[in-house]
């Protein structure tokens, strides 16, 4: 049986390379691509049609739809959008939801059944750190021999930078903060332009730019304390931080500001941040006031993506429809 994973092709979702993964170990071949790969895909008929959903009014045949909710819709009038994809997307045979808050907020009433498949970590995460890795993270390179030693800072930011989410002010906290000068705030991600101009001379402030997300993590192994900056509004408030996960399973301390998101994902998994307001290191210094302490990567096994996708009972669902199981 195949399954193809449909997603714009363009939004960083490390979901599609965690499904790849268990469904291969699951037995099916597995492709992925936007709308024109998808449309040159010869086995359309009959395979299982996962979608990555944004707004889809008409799908070319597949044998069974899923429609997958990793986020909701975001900028200006996003409630609105999300209300115009409810009536108008065209209908699945199974939905698929991040948590319950982004569930009840999409407000299906079509009787479709529905499964909730949270947010995981990658299962590698957890495996012995390679002392010898190196990685030229600047240059995009390869782990190997030659290669600059992996980027370390006294905190770490691994995420968006953006203005719609506020991250220029973080900086601006980071930049006028009473720190000791030796403290560097290594970024790792894309950051809009004019936010890179503005403090790419400010002392301490190190851009990495967009890594594998191997790398990234090995650069939060490296450094003292991971940064979670999460935005307060919709659809950030019903999602769960990706980053903060991350965080927790590598062992590390966490400094946060206090969305609700934060705020709700450190409570369910007992993990104790340092929580600030939304700019972050106006209130850090001196660093003798962070009460974070590290969490136990033991832990977080649960939230290992093989384990997350086996608990969701979306396999189920696949080996019902290939005909290796009862139908549910």
């Amino acid at each position: 049986m195949k399954v193809f994973i449909l997603h714009p092709g363009k939004a960083n979702y490390p979901e599609i390379a965690a499904y790849g993964r268990r469904l291969r170990t699951h037995g099916f071949e597995v492709f992925d691509g936007d709308l024109d790969a998808y449309a040159r895909f010869a086995d359309r008929d009959v395979c299982i049609l996962w979608c990555i959903m944004g707004f889809y009014r008409a799908l070319p045949p597949a044998r069974f739809v899923i429609h997958d909710y990793r986020s909701l819709s975001v900028g200006r009038l996003a409630a609105v959008k999300d209300r115009v994809k409810r009536v108008l997307n065209v209908r699945p045979d199974l939905r698929i939801f991040q948590n319950e808050r982004m569930r009840d907020a999409m407000a299906f009433r079509d009787g479709v059944r529905t499964l909730l498949l949270p947010m995981g970590v990658p299962d590698w995460i957890f495996d012995p750190v390679d002392a010898g890795a190196c990685v030229d993270v600047a240059a995009g390179g390869d782990v190997g021999a030659g290669a600059a030693p992996t980027p370390a800072g006294r905190f770490c930011y691994i995420g968006e930078m953006s203005r719609e989410r506020g991250f220029h002010n973080v900086l601006a906290a980071y930049r006028d903060a009473r720190r000791d000068e030796a403290d560097t705030l290594v970024l790792v991600g894309h950051p809009e332009p004019d936010i890179r101009a503005a403090f790419a001379g400010t002392p301490g402030i190190r851009f990495v730019g967009r890594v594998p997300q191997a790398d990234a993590l090995r650069i939060v192994r490296s450094s003292e304390y991971a940064v979670c900056f999460f935005p307060y509004h919709r659809p950030h408030c019903f999602q769960t931080p990706t980053k903060l996960l991350e965080y927790a399973s590598l062992g590390k301390k966490i400094v946060c500001n206090d969305a609700p998101s934060n705020l709700r994902t450190a409570n369910e998994l007992g993990i104790q941040c340092h929580v600030t307001g939304a700019a972050i290191f106006d209130e850090l210094f001196p660093l003798s006031r962070i009460r974070a302490r590290r969490p136990d990567p033991a832990a977080m096994k649960s939230l290992e993506w093989g384990r997350v996708i086996e608990r969701s009972g979306v396999l189920a669902y696949i080996d019902a429809v290939a005909g290796r199981g009862p139908r549910v």
